[in-house]
């Protein structure tokens, strides 16, 4: 015979071989005319071995068909079955009825099951567990991939871990030897802190984060009121970290906190959020907004800087602040006072008031609001500035209705618009503001109190008015009502003293009281001027 006839010569397949039965039959009726063994039966193909206690060998199909305490051993595995076909051709094992195959990570039982020699591939179907250190997993089909150490799960399938978590849903991928699974569709988590339902996620039982990639839900289960929402993020359930992306919400304490990028740690109560920060408060009505934020949930207060501002709503206004910082706190004291502090080039807008400082406070529990440092407001066309400002809001009407100011108090209102250098002026050390309709209407300086008021005649037929000349006042106390641009000097008491002069006599260097200073140019005409730099 040629080399040739060799060459093309395919070499023969190992056969399965049996080495041991009690007992070795064959009944041409029975089983195909093949062997029927009994007790103690043991078969061998390539390494792995088959035991059971009864068996039929088809040798001409390199077939094993074993039952009744059926067991395979190949190399690091073993599967045990009531009932097993394998077959040496497609090295594909057959198990049936009660099988368990067990490996150095895991235990897989199931109603019956295939597994390929070759691949080392497992796959179970009905009533399917799944036992490994950290996990038990249960469905009616899984799909074990030894080499990889994937488990697949196409059905619906329920996981309890080693910690008493609680996993439902449809679609997994469960990583034995990562201790990671990768979950495809809508799936519900419970342990001891959390619930939590997303539609794409994965998690790591090593290090206990889970990360979320389309619409999640993360909820506390002792207080359902304070959750996370989430289509971007990780969050570690062993620390309560979170970190979040693409404008993530944290609800907490009946607050909203969302930004571009989040952190939240759920134990500390501590958050940080970056880029287009908001915190909503709607119990306090009030938001806060910025490019920068930190929320501490435990001293309940919070803090936005970069381009901040917030925002107070009533029922028929809004009061806007703006500044470097805004601070927001609760106070749990015996009001409950809460407070937004605005530091450094603080401004404010509301429809009847508006104004600046270096700083202020506003005290939402009591409707004050006090300025520090060069403050200056208006009101209309009426210019106050101070040392110290303190503006209040009336409960009901939720309008500014009175101010006071503290040291070097000045009022300076335009005369009319006819003329740039005519301005009623009033100071002295203390100053108290009345409000009506939304208007300055009454007006009380005490100490060192001045009073520079332009003098007006109506004429009872045209009703036209004439101005006739300007009067100066020196009092210990100056009173003073306010009617549109009229200013009318209605008390001067404790050493009075002043003069009325004609127009035409009025000294030029007496136009402008001392620390006069017209600054309407920097006043805030809309709201969105909170966000304007000062001039």
């Amino acid at each position: 015979m040629s080399l040739s006839v060799f060459a093309q010569q395919k070499p023969k397949k190992e056969k399965v071989v049996l080495k041991h039965a009690d007992l070795v039959e064959r009944n041409p009726k029975l089983f195909e005319g093949n062997e029927f063994l009994s007790g103690n039966v043991l078969i061998e193909y390539k390494g792995d071995v088959i035991t059971a206690d009864s068996a039929v060998l088809y040798r001409d199909k390199n077939l094993a068909v074993v039952w009744s305490n059926a067991r395979l051993v190949s190399k690091d595995k073993t599967i045990t079955a009531h009932k097993m076909e394998y077959d040496a051709n497609t090295t594909i094992a057959k198990a049936f009825k009660d099988v368990v195959l067990t490996d150095p990570s895991s235990r897989i039982t199931a109603d019956y099951m295939d597994y390929n020699r070759t691949t080392e591939i497992a796959t179970g179907i009905g009533k399917v567990e799944v036992k490994t250190p950290t996990q038990q997993i249960s469905s009616e089909k899984m799909i074990y991939e030894r080499l990889t150490g994937n488990i697949i799960v196409n059905d619906t399938y329920k996981t309890i871990g080693s910690d008493g978590t609680l996993v439902e849903g449809r679609n997994v991928v469960y990583n034995v030897k990562s201790k990671s699974a990768n979950f495809g569709s809508e799936v519900f988590i419970t342990n001891k802190d959390y619930t939590i339902y997303s539609r794409k996620m994965t998690t790591n039982d090593i290090t206990g984060i889970t990360t979320f990639r389309d619409y999640s839900k993360i909820t506390r289960r002792n207080d359902p009121s304070q959750y996370i929402i989430t289509s971007d993020g990780d969050f570690n359930k062993k620390t309560g970290e979170a970190w979040l992306r693409n404008n993530s919400k944290v609800y907490y304490q009946n607050k909203t906190l969302t930004a571009k990028n989040l952190y939240f740690n759920d134990k500390t109560g501590f958050g940080k959020g970056e880029g287009d920060v908001y915190l909503d408060d709607p119990l306090e009505k009030r938001f806060l907004k910025g490019d920068y934020g930190e929320a501490f949930k435990y001293l309940d207060s919070a803090f936005v800087t970069k381009n901040a501002y917030a925002v107070k709503a009533f029922d028929k206004d809004s009061l806007y602040i703006s500044a470097d910082t805004l601070l927001a706190v609760k106070r749990h004291d015996v009001d409950s006072t809460s407070l937004v502090k605005a530091f450094h080039k603080a401004r404010f807008y509301k429809s009847n008031a508006n104004g600046k400082a270096d700083s202020l406070v506003y005290n939402q529990t009591k409707g004050l609001m006090q300025f520090y440092k060069d403050p200056i407001l208006w009101s209309g066309d009426n210019q106050v500035t101070g040392n110290f400002i303190e503006a209040y809001t009336n409960a009901k009407t939720e309008k500014i209705d009175s101010m006071k100011v503290f040291n070097n108090a000045f009022v300076i209102a335009k005369v009319d618009s006819l003329t740039e250098n005519e301005f009623h002026q009033i100071k002295g050390k203390y100053l108290t503001v009345l409000f009506q309709d939304d208007k300055i209407d009454f007006i009380n300086v005490e100490e060192n109190a001045v009073a520079l008021t332009y003098m007006d005649d109506t004429d009872q037929k045209t009703k036209e008015k004439e101005r006739y000349g300007i009067n100066i006042s020196y009092c210990g106390i100056i009173e003073v009502d306010v009617v549109g641009k009229d200013v009318e000097l209605v008390a001067c008491r404790i050493k009075s003293d002043g003069k009325m002069y004609p127009l035409s006599k009025f000294p030029e260097e007496m136009r402008y009281l001392p620390d006069f200073k017209w600054r309407i140019s920097e006043r805030l005409n809309t709201w969105r001027d909170i966000f304007i730099e000062s001039k």
